[in-house]
């Protein structure tokens, strides 16, 4: 099972294996974590770019999607460890906020099961940044 959470918000014996997937760490908080990926953080120029409104929430799942395709083997294992027990991707942005990576992520690890899937999500990201680089994105 795959859960998402705020880092912020409390702890439950439900939550399983805690995974921090943010380039920033909570330095100043006593959340519990038991792995911290680095890599499935969205990149600081992605980041920024959302932050400043300069991109559609969108563009920025095209991204960020693209960013995760060198991480392919990280996200099979998440997938595996999903498969076993829970696993609750945690990220600094509210539950209840839909734009947020963590999200992106979960549906990431969800389609590695159906590896098909995987597959088309990655093809569609490619096929959407081509068109917007040729100038050809019906948007």
């Amino acid at each position: 099972m795959i859960k998402t959470k705020c880092i912020f918000a409390p702890t439950s014996d439900e939550d399983g294996e805690r995974i921090l997937i943010s380039r920033g760490y909570p330095y100043h908080s006593d959340a519990h974590l038991d792995i911290w990926f680095v890599s499935l953080g969205p990149s600081k120029d992605l980041l920024d770019a959302w932050k400043a409104d300069s991109i559609t929430w969108e563009e920025y799942t095209d991204r960020y999607h693209e960013e995760m395709k060198s991480r392919t083997g990280l996200i099979a294992k998440l997938a595996e460890r999903s498969k076993k027990g829970t696993i609750t991707l945690l990220c600094f942005e509210k539950e209840d906020n839909p734009h947020c990576h963590r999200h992106l992520l979960k549906r990431l690890i969800e389609a590695v099961q159906d590896e098909e899937s995987f597959k088309r999500v990655l093809e569609v990201t490619e096929a959407a940044l081509k068109e917007k680089e040729n100038g050809t994105d019906s948007c």
